[in-house]
């Protein structure tokens, strides 16, 4: 067996095995607990590095909700959001 064969077979994942990996993953708690199990976990690279991916996403979303909350709140535009938003809700409901 040459090196090649052998690193393709430690990075083989078959269609099944991910559609059980994206299926937990869309547990609530376990999909997390499971996504930095299979990023720093296992020998599988191609996995390790799709679910390494899949936390720098989450960890840039935060990033940017947290930098977006702070923006917010030091323009002073959190009540005039909640007034915004009582006042779409009302016309909704009034239609």
């Amino acid at each position: 067996m040459s090196i090649n064969s052998k690193q393709e077979d430690r990075n083989f994942v078959s269609v099944g095995s991910w559609m059980g990996m994206l299926f937990v993953t869309a547990i609530p708690v376990i999909g997390l607990l499971m996504i930095l199990v299979w990023a720093f976990s296992g020998e599988n690279e191609s996995r390790k590095n799709y679910y390494r991916a899949i936390l720098s996403w989450i960890l840039i979303l935060v990033v940017l909700g947290v930098a977006a909350g702070v923006a917010i709140g030091y323009l002073g535009g959190g009540p005039a959001l909640q007034k915004f938003i009582q006042d779409h809700q009302s016309l909704a409901h009034n239609q």
